[in-house]
């Protein structure tokens, strides 16, 4: 967790205003409105997860106690920890330095981290193994869960599917080690959907914003050629 927590801390300081990739500067402004769009557009998903979370607290300690350490064998407890918060930064490694797509997903990263280190502080929740009271939402699966979104948007379901099962894997191996519950697990995975949406959204209207004088432009994912085409006017 102190890893973590220090992997987004570095990237908040060490990225945030500090250099003009291309036109598109990693700020302060640029995290607020991606979080802000992620919670106005996307408030069906956090919905439903603070639902699934809910009802799911009634089973924890039950569930805790029946399938901790015997959910997952240890190779694949390992991977999902692993890939728990590595996932995002290979997505952010295949990326272009300074592409707009480079700078959506930094910001989405960071903005991740401070909204769910900001609920585990604000929580307190302690975790099933009585380590710290850092247990709701799980950081691992909203940052996996994040990657997988992202990877959606940005190459489409070759990618994303790989990315969301072992999404899935991570949300089960912090169970295994018992160091979430399944309700902290839940509202995790749905945080990382709705902010990987949120961020996305949020870039892909500020590219329209770009586009002065009226015109058309062109994405094409890199895996399944998959063609977005967006029209602007002014007027």
């Amino acid at each position: 967790m102190k890893k973590s927590l220090f992997i987004y801390i570095f990237l908040f300081v060490g990225l945030i205003d500090s250099s003009s990739l291309l036109s598109q500067t990693i700020s302060v402004k640029q995290i607020t409105s991606g979080i802000s769009n992620s919670i106005n557009n996307n408030s069906s998903i956090l919905i439903t997860g603070l639902i699934g979370s809910s009802i799911s607290t009634r089973y924890d300690d039950r569930i805790q106690e029946s399938y901790q350490g015997k959910i997952l064998s240890e190779n694949q407890a390992t991977l999902g920890d692993y890939w728990g918060i590595g996932g995002q930064f290979i997505i952010l490694g295949s990326l272009k330095f300074g592409s707009n797509e480079f700078n959506s997903t930094t910001s989405a990263i960071i903005g991740n981290g401070l909204c769910t280190y900001g609920l585990k502080f604000i929580l307190g929740r302690v975790r099933p193994d009585g380590s710290n009271r850092r247990s709701f939402p799980s950081g691992h699966t909203s940052s996996s869960f994040l990657a997988a979104t992202i990877a959606h948007d940005l190459y489409g379901s070759k990618v994303s599917v790989p990315a969301y099962v072992l999404a899935g894997l991570t949300g089960l191996s912090r169970i295994h080690d018992n160091k979430h519950y399944l309700s902290d697990v839940i509202f995790g995975a749905s945080l990382g959907i709705a902010l990987g949406r949120g961020f996305s959204q949020d870039a892909q209207k500020k590219t329209l914003q770009k586009i002065d004088d009226g015109g058309v432009k062109i994405r094409v994912n890199n895996f399944n050629n998959d063609h977005r085409i967006y029209f602007f006017w002014s007027l």
